[in-house]
C-alpha cells in the first residue's frame, strides 16, 4: 500500500518532456522509461514502456529491487502495476489504470502482513505544474491482515529461550468495501503546488486478537463503521524538490553511497525546504462502535480537524475534535455514574510563535553521517534558540466544552510557555448544572467519589456564581509565576 501510495505521487510530481507527441513512438516510450527510471533505478525489468496506439503502457515491477533486500532483514512482495499515458498534446497526460494490487511484508520474528485492493482512476497530469490538475480514484475491496510477533515467554511470564520461535502477540484484520478520492491541484501564489482532495470510504470492519499472556485465550476487539468522509489541503507543496530528494536516493542506494555523498544530499533537503506551507485535514466519522469482551462501545460521531505548516518561520499546529453520542455497556459503569457520562466533547487546540525553518537549516547543515553521532556538532541550546527565538511558543485552547445531560462546562484560554519560565497568560472555565454532577458524586459509595466530590466541592467554593446557578472561573498566570482564580492568590510567585 504505501509503495502504491508512492508511485501515486511519483505520476503526479514527475516531469516529463513535452517534446512527445501524439500518437505514441517507440522514441517517445524510450524517453519516458529514462524518465520513471530516474525515480526507479536502472535494474533491468523494473521499469518498461510500451507503445500502443494512441498512449504508452507504462508497467512498474518492483520485483528486482525488492529482491535486494537481505532475506534476513525482510521479505516483500508487490504486484507489478500498470498504467496507461496519453499525450494531450498540451503539455499535460492522461493517466488512468484498472488493476488489482496485492502485496506482503514480512519482517522475521517480528511481523507479517499480507493486503490487497482493486484500483481505478483517471487523472489529467500537468508537466510544468508537475501534479495532477485533476484526477479521481476508487479503491474497492482493500483487505489487510497482519500478525504481530513477540519474544518467547515460558509458563510463568519469565522469558524463554531466545533461540525459540516467537509468539503471536496480536493477529490483525482490516478492511474497506470502498474508498473514493477526487484531486485537484493548481500553481500556488507563493511558489509549489496548491492542491485540494476529498475522500470518502464506506464500511469498515476490524478483528483485532491481542494476546493475554502464555496459554491464554486472546482478547478480541472489532470496530466497525459504516463509513467516514472529508477533505484535505495542501498549499504550496514543493513536489520538484521531494522528487530530486527521491531521485538522489534511487540513484545512493546504500548506506555507503549515502555517507560518501552526504553532502549533495545536504543540497537535495535544503532544496526541497519548506516541503510545503500550509497542510490541513478534516474527517468526519459516524456510528463507530467498538465490540469488547465488556461489551459494545458506541460513538454517534467524531469530528477531527489537523493543520500544521511546513518548515516555515511561522511554525504552527492545530487540532480539534468534537466526539458526540457516546455510548457504553451496561455494568462498564456504576450506576451513580451513569447519568452524568457526558454526551459532547469538543477540543479546538493550537499553537504558533514558533520556528520550524531554522531547526531544520540547522539539521541539514551540521548532520554528519560519518560520525557515530550524526548529530554530535548540534547542541540541544542551539535547537531551543533556533525553534523558539522569543523563548516562547503561543498556546491558544479555542471555545471548547463538555456537555452531558442537564449540565455543560465551557473552557477557552491562551498561554505563552517556554523551558525555564512560567507559563503567562490566561484561562475562563464556565459551568452550568453542577448540582446535577455533585448530586450524582454525593450519592456514589465514598470509597469511588470522594475524592472527585471534595475536588468538586472545592473548584465552586473559588468560583464566580452568575446568579442563575452557573460557576466561573477566571485564571489569569503572571510572568512572577503567580496564579490566580478569580482574582484570588493560588499559591506563591516563582521566584525569579
Amino acid at each position: 500500500m504505501i509503495f502504491r501510495q508512492g508511485l501515486v505521487a511519483l505520476l503526479a510530481f514527475c516531469p516529463v518532456s513535452a517534446a512527445w507527441a501524439v500518437p505514441a513512438s517507440d522514441e517517445g516510450a524510450a524517453r519516458l522509461k529514462g524518465v520513471f527510471q530516474t525515480y526507479f533505478g536502472a535494474v533491468e525489468g523494473v521499469v518498461s514502456v510500451t507503445p500502443q496506439g494512441d498512449s504508452y503502457e507504462l508497467r512498474i515491477d518492483p520485483a528486482p529491487l525488492l529482491a535486494q533486500v537481505p532475506d534476513d532483514q525482510a521479505q516483500i512482495t508487490v504486484s507489478p502495476l500498470t498504467y496507461e499515458l496519453t499525450d494531450n498534446g498540451d503539455g499535460s497526460w492522461g493517466v488512468s489504470e484498472d488493476q488489482v494490487l496485492s502485496w506482503s511484508v514480512a519482517v522475521p520474528k517480528m511481523f507479517e502482513q499480507k493486503g490487497s485492493t482493486r484500483i481505478e482512476s483517471t487523472g489529467t497530469w500537468d508537466e510544468a505544474l508537475m501534479s495532477f490538475r485533476d484526477q479521481k480514484a476508487v479503491m474497492t475491496d482493500y483487505v489487510i491482515d497482519s500478525v504481530q510477533y513477540g519474544p518467547p515467554m515460558g509458563a510463568d511470564g519469565a522469558p524463554a529461550d531466545p533461540s525459540a520461535e516467537p509468539q503471536v502477540m496480536s493477529r490483525d484484520h482490516q478492511s474497506t468495501a470502498r474508498m473514493e478520492t477526487a484531486l485537484t491541484g493548481t500553481a500556488g501564489k507563493a511558489g509549489g503546488v496548491d492542491q485540494a482532495m476529498s475522500f470518502t470510504a464506506t464500511d469498515l470492519a476490524q478483528r483485532q486478537e491481542v494476546a493475554m499472556g502464555p496459554g491464554g485465550a486472546p482478547m478480541l476487539i472489532e470496530v466497525s463503521a459504516p463509513g467516514y468522509g472529508g477533505q484535505a489541503q495542501i498549499a504550496g507543496a514543493r513536489t520538484d524538490g521531494i522528487l530530486s530528494m527521491l531521485a538522489w536516493f534511487v540513484a545512493h542506494p546504500s548506506q555507503e553511497l549515502i555517507k560518501g555523498s552526504q553532502e549533495g544530499l545536504r543540497d537535495k533537503l535544503a532544496a526541497a525546504m519548506p516541503l510545503w506551507d500550509d497542510l490541513s485535514m478534516d474527517m468526519d466519522m459516524r456510528d463507530l462502535k467498538v465490540v469488547s469482551p465488556v461489551g459494545t462501545f458506541g460513538l454517534a460521531s467524531a469530528k477531527i480537524g489537523i493543520g500544521m505548516s511546513g518548515a516555515t518561520p511561522d511554525g504552527r499546529f492545530q487540532e480539534r475534535f468534537t466526539l458526540s453520542g457516546l455510548t457504553v455497556p451496561e455494568g462498564v459503569l456504576p450506576p451513580w455514574a451513569a447519568p452524568i457520562l457526558p454526551q459532547e466533547v469538543t477540543l479546538d487546540f493550537a499553537a504558533s510563535d514558533f520556528d520550524l525553518a531554522a531547526p531544520a537549516k540547522l539539521l541539514i547543515e551540521t548532520f554528519d553521517l560519518n560520525a557515530d553521532d550524526p548529530l554530535a556538532k548540534l547542541s540541544p541550546e542551539q535547537v531551543q534558540q533556533a525553534l523558539l527565538p522569543d523563548g516562547k511558543a503561543a498556546l491558544k485552547l479555542a471555545p471548547s466544552q463538555i456537555k452531558g445531560d442537564g449540565y455543560q462546562i465551557d473552557y477557552r484560554g491562551d498561554m505563552a510557555v517556554g523551558p525555564g519560565a512560567a507559563p503567562v497568560g490566561s484561562a475562563l472555565i464556565e459551568a452550568t448544572g453542577l448540582d446535577k454532577v455533585e448530586a450524582a458524586l454525593a450519592a456514589a459509595p465514598q470509597e469511588q467519589a470522594a475524592q472527585p466530590l471534595m475536588m468538586l466541592r472545592m473548584a465552586r467554593a473559588m468560583s464566580k456564581p452568575d446568579g442563575s446557578g452557573g460557576n466561573s472561573w477566571d485564571i489569569q498566570m503572571a510572568e512572577t509565576g503567580m496564579v490566580t482564580v478569580n482574582g484570588q492568590p493560588m499559591g506563591p510567585a516563582t521566584p525569579q
